[in-house]
């Protein structure tokens, strides 16, 4: 009886024993762990961001005002996510990276002292100010997603990414800006974009049918931003309609343009398909001039933001295109919100890639690594790094956010690599490989661009 006993007892112990190890064997067990060896290779690797917004310095004393078509600060407020609010100490760490803040604290007479050793460093690099910042930050090349680019921001380090979302929209949209007053808002940015872009050309009446705005307005506007430097195109459409750009009938767009281009405005569905007509027209001209498709995806900024439109899956039509196999598209953000693990399974098609900006501010460190862990076990050949970061506040500005993005995105890679190793997914050299695509390679070679693998330069808090 006490031998039965005893070897129930032993049969339990044995049961909770082997709980215990696939506890910690599982991702979550790690989440907060990563292998210390290769998150110092992974903080070594100079990086490629994806997705930026970073602001131009002043010029005639203006403060930069196009780092973003779609700018969110003018809108009704909203509460911040809780990894970007301003008490998140990863901001007091990043104060101490950059500016070698001394304090603990955030006390008003010792963030002023801070604001002033900022000023004296900008004044101190001038227009290399942008690439001093990318030097702190370990970031060897940022895409900059900006109207145009600006002072201080020069090749190589800042690489232009225009929008086309302008381009959609040729006809009356005072029907679609008045849907919500963030839309208001945005419209009167997109027609006032719209006609740089016309004005840029030469044009000042448009076309009188959708071939001519095609052949004389759309396409010579992409072929003007690769002319001047552009490496891929935006768009950030989901915050003016759904991302469901289905295939569209040639002979209604045709029919729409032409009865509404001199006045009128168009039924909503008829517009539509005009949109996803152009839409499917840009992309093609985007990959005869080699230049990737990206495109907003998950959350986004605002009250009234329609999250179910920003879904990646609404992308599917087009991203199944055989015409449009030889345009690359990027799903920005990977879906950030509800949609990221869905993501993952459009990265088996061979034209499409995802990054992870925004998540870096959005998520915490171990969520983010989850995300990213998901996407790797799939396909570690389409994932990007990226920060999406912006201008802020100039307590935290651009330079903090930055900071906390990028180090938050090594330590996720980190943590997810180390999970996949501990699983006996990939061994040791194949994480480290991997590490080294999704924080540069990948995108060196879905731009095209040479390795050169220069050497990070000598770190200087202060930029002497």
């Amino acid at each position: 009886m006490t031998g039965s006993f005893l070897s129930r007892i032993l049969r339990v112990l044995s049961s909770v024993a082997a709980l215990l190890v696939c506890a910690f064997n599982s991702p979550a067990s790690f989440a907060q762990r990563p292998d210390p060896e290769l998150l110092a290779y992974i903080k070594s690797i100079r990086t490629i961001d994806n997705h930026a917004h970073p602001p131009a310095l002043p010029t005639n004393g203006q403060a930069d005002d196009e780092y973003d078509a779609l700018p969110c600060a003018p809108l009704e407020p909203t509460e911040a996510p809780l990894t970007s609010r301003p008490d998140n100490p990863q901001f007091l760490e990043a104060w101490k990276a950059l500016w070698n803040y001394k304090y603990l604290d955030m006390s008003p007479a010792h963030v002023q002292e801070l604001l002033a050793t900022k000023a004296q460093i900008k004044t101190q690099q001038g227009d290399n100010y942008p690439n001093w910042v990318l030097d702190h930050l370990g970031i060897e090349t940022e895409l900059a997603n900006r109207e145009a680019m600006g002072q201080g921001l020069k090749p190589p380090r800042f690489r232009w990414v225009p929008f086309d979302d302008a381009l959609l929209f040729p006809l009356d949209n005072s029907a679609l800006a008045s849907e919500t007053p963030d839309r208001k808002f945005f419209f009167t940015r997109e027609e006032q974009l719209f006609q740089e872009y016309l004005a840029n050309l030469g044009i000042s009446k448009m076309p009188s049918a959708l071939d001519l705005y095609l052949s004389q307005v759309v396409a010579p506007t992409l072929e003007n931003q690769k002319q001047n430097g552009a490496v891929a195109v935006k768009f950030e459409a989901a915050y003016l309609r759904s991302l469901n750009f289905t295939r569209a009938d040639s002979a209604a767009a045709e029919s729409t343009y032409t009865q509404f281009i001199n006045g009128g405005v168009p039924q909503k569905s008829a517009y539509i398909n005009l949109q996803n007509y152009i839409f499917r027209y840009i992309a093609a001209q985007a990959g005869r001039l080699q230049m990737p498709v990206h495109i907003h995806t998950g959350f986004g900024c605002g009250g009234y933001f329609e999250l179910s439109g920003a879904n990646p899956l609404l992308l599917e039509s087009v991203l199944d295109d055989s015409a449009l196999r030889n345009t690359n598209f990027v799903v920005l953000h990977g879906g950030a919100g509800p949609f990221s693990k869905s993501v993952a399974a459009l990265l088996v098609k061979p034209n499409v890639y995802t990054d992870f900006s925004e998540q870096t501010w959005l998520l915490p460190t171990p969520e983010l690594a989850r995300n990213i862990r998901y996407w790797l076990e799939w396909f570690p050949e389409k994932v990007l790094f990226g920060t999406d970061l912006s201008p802020g506040t100039p307590q935290i500005d651009w330079e903090e956010i930055g900071w906390q993005t990028t180090n938050s995105a090594r330590e996720a890679l980190a943590i997810a690599l180390t999970g996949m190793v501990n699983d006996n997914e990939i061994t040791r050299t194949r994480a480290r490989e991997i590490a080294r695509m999704v924080l540069r390679g990948n995108a060196l070679k879905l731009y095209g661009w040479p390795d050169e693998r220069p050497p990070a330069p000598a770190s200087t808090p202060h930029g002497n």
